[in-house]
Parts: C-alpha cells; structure tokens; sequence
C-alpha cells in the first residue's frame, strides 16, 4: 500500500535470524513480495564458525536454509574464502561444501575474507579453540592469493549439486582475486579448468591488487 509499484523485496540475514521464524510466517512473508533472502554462512565449519564467534554452527545454518526453501523464498548463500586460515583451509572448504550440497541454494557466491579492522579479533578467537593432540592451539595466518585460489579448489571439486538444481554461482565480488561465473553442477569442470589454468601460472585473469576491495 505505501509502496504500490514495488513488485520485489531481497533482504540480507544471519541464519539465526530465520531461527525464530516457521515456515508459515515465512510463506506469508514470500506472498508479500520477499523473493530473495541473502544468507551470510561464511563457512560451514564448526571449529572455523567457533573461532570468528560467529554464533551458528553447520546445522543452524542447514535449518534456516531448508526453512527458506520450504516456504519457496530463493537463497543466496554467501561463503567466505580464507576464514579458516591456513590451519583449517581443508575442513573449511570442505564444509562449506557440504553445507551447499545438501541445501542447493538458487545462488552461491565466494567472497574472499579481509580485514580492513585488523586481524586481533580473529586470531585470539583461534587460540581458544581446543588444541591438537601435542596441546597446541591452532593460530590464524591468512592466505596468500595463490593459497585463496587453492582453497577456491577445493570448494568447487567438493561440490555435489546437480544439475537439475541449476545454481547460480559467482565469484565476482570485489574482495575476489578471480572471477567465475556459471551454473552448478553443469558449469563445474569448465569452473575448475578456468581455475587451474591460473594456479597453473596463467595470471592475466587475475585482478590487480589495487583493484580489490570492499
């Protein structure tokens, strides 16, 4: 009524913000123009959500996805690259994956982890993870370019959505260092020949540092 020729509302959230919310209240939501909902994940790694306090786990995550899905609302599911460091690259990647997989949201974009604030915050939140079996805690150390396309890799080879889901994924943002665009799972090899041709030593598809962003 106030905005007669508004005909689409996208919103941004956290996945504890649909937490309260049943699938009802969001389906009436939908009805009154809410099409598209941004979900920040950021990873879904539990060590790696614990140490950046980030206040979910994989399985909050998982619920509100599925929450937004079944009230027809299309998600776009947001992770960011180089949030586990060096340590926990491998798990973060990984999980984030498996996040994706099992939830196929309608879009995914990776955008790749700054700190225009400094980095104190982050790396005290991975001392007090738990050790590793010698007792010693885990440090964050940030990834360099080539170590942030890697981990891009291996997100994308631990994917398995299919086709038939046609995910929209992008790597466009401007904190990125490469960017890809194409749908899942139809465009994934074509995705990860792209890639390799850079890790490969191709740099010419690369944005210049200062060209980077927030």
């Amino acid at each position: 009524e106030r905005f007669p020729r508004v005909r689409r509302v996208s919103s941004y959230c956290l996945p504890r913000n649909i937490r309260g919310k049943t699938v009802d209240s969001l389906s009436k939501l939908k009805s009154k123009g809410l099409s598209l909902v941004y979900v920040g994940c950021e990873s879904g790694s539990d060590s790696v959500l614990s140490a950046v306090q980030k206040g979910e786990t994989f399985e909050s995550s998982l619920e509100a996805l599925n929450k937004l899905k079944d009230a027809k609302i299309k998600r776009s599911v947001m992770i960011l690259i180089g949030l586990g460091g060096k340590e926990y690259s491998d798990e973060h990647a990984t999980r984030s994956a498996a996040l994706c997989s099992e939830t196929k949201p309608e879009f995914l974009s990776l955008l790749t982890v700054s700190f225009p604030r400094g980095k104190g915050r982050v790396e005290e939140g991975y001392k007090n993870i738990q050790g590793n079996d010698e007792g010693i805690n885990p440090t964050f150390q940030e990834l360099s370019t080539e170590e942030s396309l890697g981990e891009m890799k291996t997100f994308l080879d631990a994917l398995t959505i299919p086709k038939e889901s046609r995910t929209i994924f992008r790597s466009d943002h401007a904190s990125n260092y490469l960017v890809l665009k194409g749908i899942l799972g139809r465009d994934k090899q074509r995705l990860l020949v792209e890639l390799k041709d850079v890790l490969d030593g191709d740099e010419s598809k690369l944005r210049p540092e200062w060209l980077r962003g927030l």
